[in-house]
């Protein structure tokens, strides 16, 4: 027989539950302030000193030697936020592949829990971007190709909530084609991960005899159940290219124009790309030449003069599976969201 004063056992389990979540609270926000203590009063008042390590641990991780010129750290609110000036990158063969004048990290708790940053500001860097004769492709000397099973260091790129660059410089070296290298200015870049969707936006001027300022935008999406978000041949989604003003002769010296065959002539080109695991799947593009000495798919005439070519579309493969999104990733930072044109044949005029 029961005693009536003894509470039940399912009570005396959620009661034991109940009191291991609170001191599992208790444990959470003891280490959330001994960390925020141990930055204030440790690292925040010795960073310069804990320079030479930051660049051990940061060649260690990346696998390319990187120099740091200067840190410093602001602690004039709950989070500190980190300066450093002059970062620079070199590939395997000691050749400065970015630069970087001056980076701004800014923290918060989530940040911290995810050894990231809430913010990655960096201005007026210098990156150099090649690909090989190979193939593989090198970013800031680091090959980003997926020829291996690394990625860790694009991995923590994507995962880190925003990464914003204003006033960069881009060199793209293509040794593969054989093509000059191309010089970008004036380069800007907005990146914004979720937990899986990655938003990024590239605007950049190329030199004058090229044409106008361009825009690259592109939404994605990682599998439900992929551990590494930086493995982008995993990722679908879309991408949308525009050019204002381009001479796509010598655009065609450095992408593969699909259908369309470019000897000569200038204009503005619009083009929407499926991507499906890290593929080009098809696309739609509206074009419009001038002066054009092209060719369009095999049986069509050839272009002459001044002529428009609407609603260019093609698919290899099965099907993206990701439609048109409706709303573009944000611009630079302040800026409102970019909204995302939609392609020809799903709502485009």
């Amino acid at each position: 027989m029961n005693d009536p004063l003894t509470p039940p056992r399912a009570l005396r389990a959620l009661r034991a539950a109940a009191s291991t979540l609170w001191w599992a609270l208790v444990a959470f926000w003891l280490a959330l302030a001994l960390a925020w203590g141990a930055l204030h009063g440790w690292i925040v008042p010795r960073i310069g000193e804990l320079r030479p390590a930051l660049e051990t641990q940061a060649t260690r991780v990346l696998g390319i030697p990187v120099r740091i010129g200067s840190i410093s750290a602001r602690s004039d609110s709950l989070m500190p936020s980190f300066e450093l000036r002059e970062v620079v990158l070199l590939d395997a063969q000691a050749r400065e592949a970015l630069r970087l004048a001056r980076v701004v990290v800014a923290l918060s708790p989530r940040s911290l829990w995810n050894l990231g940053f809430e913010q990655l500001f960096i201005e007026g860097p210098s990156l150099d971007v090649r690909r090989l004769p190979d193939g593989r492709v090198q970013v800031a000397g680091l090959d980003v190709s997926g020829a291996g099973d690394d990625t860790r260091s694009a991995d923590w790129f994507f995962r880190q909530k925003e990464v914003v660059i204003q006033g960069g410089t881009l060199t793209w070296t293509d040794e593969l084609r054989g093509a000059p290298s191309l010089a970008l200015s004036d380069v800007q870049v907005v990146v914004r991960n979720g937990a899986r969707s990655h938003a990024l936006r590239i605007d950049a001027t190329p030199p004058a005899d090229w044409g106008a300022r361009f825009s690259l935008r592109g939404q994605f999406r990682q599998p439900l159940l992929s551990n590494h978000p930086g493995r982008w041949q995993d990722w679908n989604g879309q991408l949308f290219a525009d050019f204002t003003a381009v001479d796509l002769s010598r655009l065609r010296q450095q992408v593969h124009l699909g259908v369309v065959d470019v000897r000569a002539g200038r204009g503005a080109l619009r083009a929407w790309a499926d991507v499906d695991h890290g593929r080009f799947v098809g696309g739609a593009a509206d074009v419009v030449l001038a002066g054009v000495d092209a060719t369009l798919a095999e049986g069509r005439p050839p272009l002459a003069g001044r002529q428009r070519v609407d609603h260019l579309a093609g698919r290899r493969g099965p099907a993206a599976r990701a439609g048109p999104p409706a709303r573009g990733p944000a611009g630079p930072a302040g800026a409102a969201p970019a909204g995302w044109p939609p392609p020809p044949g799903r709502g485009h005029p």
